[in-house]
This record gives C-alpha cells, sequence and structure tokens, in this order.
C-alpha cells in the first residue's frame, strides 16, 4: 500500500493528536519532525524530539505507549519535502 503524502503541518497535528488522546501524556508535545529520504521502506519521517512541560508524567512511559501509533501513522503517511515547516 502506498503511502498518503501530506504536509509537514498536518502530519505534526496527527502526531500531536495521538499525545492528546492519551491522558497519561497530557504535558508532552513533540517539538519536531525529521524529514528526509525514506530508509528500508519506511516513512521519510520521523520524530525527532519530545517536551516535557512538567512533572506529571513519565516521557519514556509516554514514548512506549504511543509507539504502536506512530508506526501506524509512518506506515500511513509520507511528509511532502516541500510543504512548510
Amino acid at each position: 500500500m502506498a503511502r498518503e503524502m501530506l504536509p509537514y503541518a498536518e502530519v505534526m497535528a496527527k502526531v500531536q493528536n495521538l499525545l492528546l488522546g492519551c491522558k497519561d501524556c497530557r504535558n508532552i508535545s513533540v517539538n519536531a519532525l525529521l524529514v528526509g529520504e525514506a530508509a528500508d521502506g519506511g516513512a521519510n519521517w520521523l520524530i525527532a524530539s519530545f517536551r516535557r512541560s512538567g512533572d506529571d508524567n513519565d516521557l519514556t512511559a509516554c514514548r512506549e505507549r504511543i509507539l504502536a501509533d506512530v508506526r501506524h501513522l509512518r506506515e500511513c503517511y509520507d511528509v511532502d519535502p516541500d510543504s512548510p515547516r
């Protein structure tokens, strides 16, 4: 199945929505996506960094909780490399 090409902002919003949907991640956000060449049949993007704005939740536990959903997004979407960041 071919990945759908979306603007950077749309893929970022999908990733942020994963965090919003998980109450254990409420004070955690994604700062940026790293966009480059697709490697080994993978998507052309990955999460560059997370940010935690408080001590309410464990960043490592949150990342593990959303990992499967992030993998699914990477299977479905590529970032248009020409879209604004």
